[in-house]
């Protein structure tokens, strides 16, 4: 999966990124890959009509940009420590998101990976508009990661949907699991399947005298059952390390992975037909907004 040995780190100037180069560098040594700290500079009062003359607006400029990447330096010695190839990339442009995906066009890379925050108070992640622009653009696996230190040996949790009730590809699940396997397994943990399915809808409408809601209610939660531990057994995972869940997925899913413990959680995002982009949808852009351990989104 790591075709490329290239990991990309975007530096975000309000978040604190030091430990997502940790993480990245982790991930290259393991893979023997190298490191791009990428940064967009940008200052609105030196992009606008001033009474300097152009050669010393773009001395402003180039200083501005200078301390930028003096900055840069500074953070790049955490993957040299670990012997980490790291390269530094600098552009003058307002839309990081935007120019990274430009930079990544005519450079491949493996593997993006963003600092990003959340408030344990109110356990709500708060993406900012570079990791909207990134969750929904970005072509190649995302890591967006928090302010917590990975466990040893590390958790790694793929949700994933076996039915298909979400009308996703059936191959989604498989590229799910395939990255959680190399992820885990480098890093020396292991893989859980965590599968949520919400049976109030169907059982809402079925809920007529003449039927048992009991007896459908368990046969929803057999078929699900089943295509979970199926999935599981495709990808050489023990049953114990699957987890069946009802409930809203909008709140059971943030909710399971901040009290289990996960540290790194993979999903999936699919691309609608008909559209120039990749979308989420309403309600998986909520769980988003609401997972406070490391997201891992592939697509």
């Amino acid at each position: 999966m790591f075709e490329h040995k290239h990991l990309v780190v975007l530096i975000d100037p309000t978040e604190d990124s030091a430990l997502a180069v940790c993480k990245a560098s982790r991930l290259a040594k393991l893979r023997d890959a190298r490191l791009t700290l990428f940064a967009c500079g940008f200052n609105a009062s030196l992009a606008s009509n001033h009474p300097l003359n152009p050669e010393t607006a773009e001395k402003a400029k180039a200083a501005y940009m200078q301390r930028m990447m003096e900055g840069l330096e500074t953070i790049a010695d955490i993957a040299r420590k670990e012997d980490i190839e790291v390269k530094l990339e600098g552009v003058w442009d307002k839309h990081a998101g935007a120019a990274l995906m430009n930079y990544l066009e005519n450079t491949p890379a493996d593997l993006v990976v963003k600092a990003t925050h959340h408030q344990n108070v109110i356990q709500r992640t708060l993406f900012n508009q570079t990791d909207w622009e990134l969750i929904r653009h970005c072509k190649v696996p995302l890591l967006l990661t928090k302010a917590n230190a990975w466990s040893t040996p590390i958790r790694v949790t793929a949700a994933v949907d076996p039915v298909q009730a979400n009308d996703k590809p059936d191959s989604l699940d498989e590229h799910i699991v395939s990255w959680g396997k190399e992820f885990a397994g480098q890093l020396g943990g292991k893989l859980e399947l965590l599968h949520v399915y919400d049976p109030t809808p169907l059982l809402i409408y079925l809920d007529q005298p003449t039927i048992d809601s009991a007896d459908i209610s368990e046969e929803i939660r057999e078929q699900h059952e089943q295509a979970l531990h199926q999935l599981a057994r495709q990808h050489e995972i023990a049953q114990s390390d699957t987890v069946l869940e009802t409930g809203s997925t909008l709140s059971v899913i943030p909710d399971y992975l901040h009290q289990a413990g996960v540290d790194m959680v993979i999903m999936g995002a699919v691309s609608r037909s008909g559209l120039e982009r990749w979308l989420l949808g309403h309600t998986a852009e909520k769980i988003l907004d609401r997972i406070t351990v490391d997201i891992l989104i592939v697509k």
